[in-house]
């Protein structure tokens, strides 16, 4: 991740490009196989936003770029964009810890891309993503974690329909 971004150092535009392609395709990867979306969406985020960072790149703007890329990813392969959003909320908190970063800032900055993404899915899709990261957000405001995501139906972010 870190060679992918590198190169985008310098101008904001392109590190977020670039941030929402690398998560996309490590969703659109996942799904090929069978892997947990949501696992991806969360470590691809965290790797991202880290990343960045390592670059000297902005990390809210990464953030917001990589929460973005695996709402869309999700939903280009028919995956769970709700549970996607909620888990990439989860790993932008753990990257915000980490790096010592504000959680609540960078996890605002992750909910505006899951949702602008979400936004250009459809009206269900975003108000799904919507009422996760808003609940993902008040969670940290209360109790200083990320908040529980909240889905509709099955818990967690369904495995692909495609299998090798």
């Amino acid at each position: 991740m870190i060679a992918a971004l590198s190169g985008a150092r310098e101008v904001s535009t392109e590190l977020g490009a670039v941030s929402v392609i690398a998560v996309r395709g490590a969703i659109k990867a996942a799904s090929e196989i069978g892997a947990d979306l949501g696992a991806v969406a969360q470590h691809a985020t965290m790797g991202t936003i880290e990343a960045a960072q390592a670059i000297g790149g902005s990390v809210s703007q990464a953030a917001r770029s990589a929460a973005g890329g695996a709402v869309r990813g999700t939903g280009e392969v028919g995956g769970n964009v709700s549970a996607a959003a909620g888990k990439a909320m989860e790993g932008t908190a753990q990257a915000a810890r980490r790096l010592g970063a504000d959680v609540t800032e960078l996890m605002k900055q992750a909910a505006e891309g899951a949702m602008e993404a979400a936004d250009r899915i459809g009206t269900v899709a975003s108000r799904s993503v919507r009422t996760t990261v808003t609940h993902a957000v008040e969670g940290m405001g209360r109790s200083g974690a990320a908040g529980t995501p909240r889905t509709r139906g099955k818990a967690g972010v369904r495995r692909s329909r495609r299998r090798a």
